[in-house]
């Protein structure tokens, strides 16, 4: 039988992770289809003085991306630039005509966001406005034939006539690129390095895969935050002590993402900008004050949606009256790790469903959607995650077409599950998965099972004593594992468990995380 050593190294190995092993050989900005006109765009603008606008988005990916083009204007020494984050609740999503009246200025750019403005775009062109599309969603797709905006330029790694090396990266890298850019053309004397800690956010959050360029630019951008004079990160940093994949995904971006999802991002977006360790060390606290408010909003979604619900034979769909419309995402999430398949959450106001979905399979969201582009109000995303409208009337025949045309993801990873028994999980194997982190979309953490486990003995750990370490026993091979969300009584259970391993940082110790347990008995 191979070995599990053996059998770890070939999964990871196959994976082709690190396509740059150093961030002098990623590719050059002007590859990035698009970037070389808009920069031509802005170095004009420059010279001319004229007022330049940059909207954003109010989640992390388009917090990060705006932040990024902030500071690359201030070191550029260039002060006729204005900045928007839309608000959910007032704004809507991305740009639009309202913003391009409130800001006035004579060149907009998107990050983030812009991929479907076409209103916008012939709005500015019947205005003499320019307009600048950078974003990472999916063009429209309509009768086979990509559809996009009237605009004066559009860097955009989806576009069909696009050769860029990764598809699938997020608005932040599209601004870093855009940046790279105009740095470039304007010969100025910036160094980008100082940016590529918002990339580790970014990438993180916005579930891009972490391979290739994004793999290159996280692990940089995770090494340059030791060493930031960035306020914010110097908190973060002490606050949560070594920034890595997991801590970004499970406190910092959900933390950042609440003042977008509850009240207005621009409140994340002063505590990146703000250059007093103090008031920014005050901003965080606030913001993680707003997400523990958003914890308690979603949790009673949660039990609502979970009783409410609609089973096609690929999705589960859930809605109710006025939910919060800044949780639907990740009540989504909850309701597709519950079911085991993609999940769409609304909220119902006036006989219109807003909402959003998450996938599940390998699903593929924003092109499953697009086939029922014909029932839907609005809707945009990427694969593993969209946002939509439509008429309540409509939801049953969008359930429908959704089931009977939904879209594989061709590079959906398979799930690989190593059989192994306790007195095979080491600090040989540990160092081996170690090597290959960081873990996330596209290099998933590999999954184990074991069988024939005994539990010795358990001990409520949590705030609210809702998880579970377990003493685990088999073949007189002891190991410690800690399992969320569950309070069973499973001391003297026989069991089969599926988990990953890692280091407890506590006390240097192997545990494991327990993601499923089978009982035997």
């Amino acid at each position: 039988m191979m070995s599990v050593l053996k059998q770890v190294t070939d999964i990871l190995k196959n994976r082709n992770l690190d396509t740059f092993e150093k961030i002098n050989q990623i590719p050059s900005f002007n590859t990035l289809l698009g970037v070389d006109k808009a920069s031509k765009i802005i170095q004009e603008a420059i010279l001319n003085n004229k007022k330049i606008a940059i909207v954003g988005d109010y989640d992390v990916d388009g917090v990060s991306s705006t932040c990024i083009m902030s500071l690359f204007f201030k070191d550029l020494g260039y002060r006729n630039v204005v900045f928007k984050i839309p608000n959910r609740f007032i704004d809507g999503y991305g740009i639009n005509i309202n913003i391009i009246k409130e800001l006035d200025a004579d060149l907009y750019i998107t990050v983030d966001n812009g991929i479907n403005a076409f209103e916008v775009a012939e709005f500015c062109n019947k205005n003499n406005k320019i307009l600048i599309i950078s974003d990472h969603h999916k063009p429209l797709v309509v009768d086979g034939k990509e559809k996009l905006p009237n605009a004066d330029a559009i860097i955009n790694p989806n576009q069909e006539s696009c050769n860029f090396i990764q598809k699938d990266i997020c608005g932040a890298v599209v601004a870093f690129y855009l940046c790279g850019g105009i740095k470039n053309i304007l010969n100025a004397n910036i160094k980008l390095d100082k940016y590529t800690p918002f990339l580790t956010l970014a990438i993180i959050a916005d579930m891009m895969p972490l391979t290739s360029l994004n793999r290159a630019l996280f692990k940089y951008g995770i090494n340059h935050i030791k060493n930031s004079k960035i306020p914010a990160f110097k908190v973060l940093k002490n606050i949560y002590g070594d920034i890595n994949a997991q801590n970004i995904g499970f406190n910092i971006a959900p933390t950042i993402n609440s003042a977008g999802r509850l009240e207005d991002a621009n409140f994340a977006l002063d505590f990146f900008k703000e250059e007093n360790i103090t008031k920014a060390d005050m901003l965080f606290r606030q913001l993680m004050d707003i997400n523990t408010k958003r914890k308690y909003i979603q949790n009673e979604i949660i039990k609502k949606a979970l009783k409410k619900y609609k089973l096609g034979k690929n999705f589960i769909i859930s809605y109710g009256e006025e939910w919060h419309e800044g949780v639907l995402g990740i009540v989504a999430s909850r309701l597709s790790e519950e079911f085991n398949m993609s999940a769409f959450c609304f909220s119902l106001k006036d006989g219109i469903l807003k909402g959003s979905g998450r996938s599940k399979g390998g699903i593929n969201m924003v092109y499953s959607i697009q086939q029922c582009k014909e029932l839907l109000i609005s809707f945009g995303g990427h694969s593993g995650a969209v946002g939509l409208s439509l008429e309540f009337i409509n939801l049953d025949k969008f359930i429908n077409k959704l089931d009977n045309s939904y879209i594989q993801d061709s590079q959906a990873m398979e799930n690989e599950i190593i059989y192994i028994n306790l007195i095979d999980i080491n600090d040989e194997l540990l160092e081996l998965l170690e090597s290959y982190e960081p873990y996330g979309i596209g290099n998933k953490q590999i999954e184990f099972q074991s069988n024939d486990i005994n539990v010795i003995n358990s001990t409520p750990i949590g705030n609210n004593k809702e998880h579970q370490k377990l003493q685990l026993q088999q073949q007189r091979i002891t190991k410690n594992g800690i399992i969320f969300n569950n309070d069973d009584n499973l001391v003297n259970k026989n069991i089969d468990i599926k988990f990953t391993i890692q280091k407890n940082k506590l006390n240097n110790e192997i545990q494991l995380l327990i993601n499923n347990i089978n009982f035997r008995d």
